[in-house]
């Protein structure tokens, strides 16, 4: 009688591992998803910056380069 008690709670305990391996992958993909989206927002943020600043006013590129032959 003891081995059918054991091998049910070894059963119940397997599945319960289980279930926490999955709601572990489940948080850890929620995780990965949202990292993604904020590092795509970064990006969009760095790429609308870039283009409203380029060419916007050429007396800011006066004094960028510097003429080394004398």
């Amino acid at each position: 009688m003891s081995d059918i008690a054991s091998m049910a709670a070894s059963s119940t305990q397997m599945s319960q591992q289980n279930v926490r391996e999955q709601a572990q992958i489940a948080v850890m993909k929620q995780s990965q998803d949202m990292a993604q989206q904020g590092a795509v927002q970064l990006l969009e943020g760095v790429t609308e910056t870039a283009v409203a600043t380029t060419g916007a006013n050429p007396s800011e590129q006066v004094g960028t380069t510097i003429d080394v032959r004398a």
